[in-house]
């Protein structure tokens, strides 16, 4: 589940022009999801389903969380109908992701045996077999839960992300952990160099992490909330990011030792350097050929080592933070 999310909730609710710049902005971007509010009394289904047409047009897909708070879902009566009416009718798009509420502490009069119905409920009403979550903290008992496909966790940072859901079972994914901004609050200020770090890091712990741009445009309206355009300068290094992933096995698993690394034993491994500056990293590999690459994940440079043999390969670094590097065996 290597999809690369941005979260957008409410682009699709104001007028032609900022949703036209929206889905440029996505269309150019690395991004291949979106995180986007249902809202269940300010969209119509016929409005939703235009917008889900025009995401699949150019390649994305849509997660919809399902309950928000301010909706009007006063109890679980009303949630139960809300989903029975809204599931069906979007199930049939292929590019829908379901998120049945990104805080669910915002509905205090639904318990966790209420969640795990109401995820039911969608799976029921569901044929197509969607991705399912529900953003929780990362040590919530509902990322267990059956009924949900992968789980969706809020946390500090990837590394405790991957503490607290180590022996999950699923695919989890990093749906909250801040957003490259300046406003007061610490959540919505994180700086692009830790926004960069945080997606390098989740991405080798196999937790992706969802990216989130807080900064006030010309309109008071921020991307994350409202859509618009992306202005941070997390999002073309992210890209970098989607370009090597790409490029990485899917067999390649994570190795837990002091810097974060995917592995394919005796045929491929990237590793992460992190904030750790260090001056060179060593590799034991079978015998054969390897190309060895540093990665600058900041500066965007991808610097070709040459050809080395199998053994003991030595990896100089140039002793800054951000740095990754990766060796392939060639044939």
């Amino acid at each position: 589940m290597t999809s690369m999310a941005t979260t957008a909730l409410g682009w699709h609710l104001h007028g032609d022009k900022r949703r036209a710049q929206t889905l440029a902005t996505l269309e150019s971007s690395p991004f291949d999801r979106v995180r986007m509010a249902a809202f269940a009394t300010r969209c119509t289904l016929d409005e939703l389903e235009e917008r889900l047409a025009e995401l699949a047009a150019i390649g994305v897909d849509a997660e919809l969380v399902l309950l928000h708070p301010g909706d009007g879902i006063a109890d679980l009566g009303a949630a139960v109908r809300y989903l029975e009416e809204v599931v069906p009718r979007l199930a049939p798009h292929a590019n829908v992701w379901w998120s049945l509420a990104a805080d669910p502490g915002a509905f205090p009069f639904l318990s966790e045996h209420d969640w795990v119905r109401l995820a039911e409920l969608v799976a029921e009403e569901d044929p197509g077999h969607h991705p399912l979550s529900i953003t929780v903290e990362a040590g919530s008992p509902l990322l267990w839960r059956r009924a949900f496909t992968h789980g969706s966790v809020r946390a500090p940072s990837p590394r405790d992300a991957w503490v607290r859901t180590r022996d999950h079972h699923k695919p989890v994914l990093m749906d909250m952990c801040g957003y490259e901004g300046d406003a007061h609050d610490p959540w919505l200020s994180l700086t692009p160099q830790e926004v960069v770090a945080q997606a390098w890091d989740g991405a080798m712990r196999r937790r992706y992490v969802t990216h989130g741009e807080s900064y006030l445009d010309d309109d008071g309206l921020t991307w994350s909330q409202d859509g618009g355009t992306l202005t941070g300068a997390a999002v073309p290094r992210l890209a970098l990011l989607r370009r090597v992933l790409r490029e990485t096995p899917p067999e390649a698993r994570y190795v837990d030792r002091d810097a974060p690394m995917l592995e394919l034993p005796g045929e491929f491994s990237l590793e992460f350097c992190g904030d750790h500056r260090f001056p060179q990293r060593e590799y034991e590999v079978p015998a054969g050929r390897y190309e060895v690459e540093v990665i600058d994940t900041w500066e965007m440079t991808v610097t070709p080592l040459g050809v080395r043999e199998g053994g003991t390969v030595t990896v100089p670094l140039p002793v800054t933070v951000g740095q990754a590097i990766r060796l392939r065996r060639l044939p």
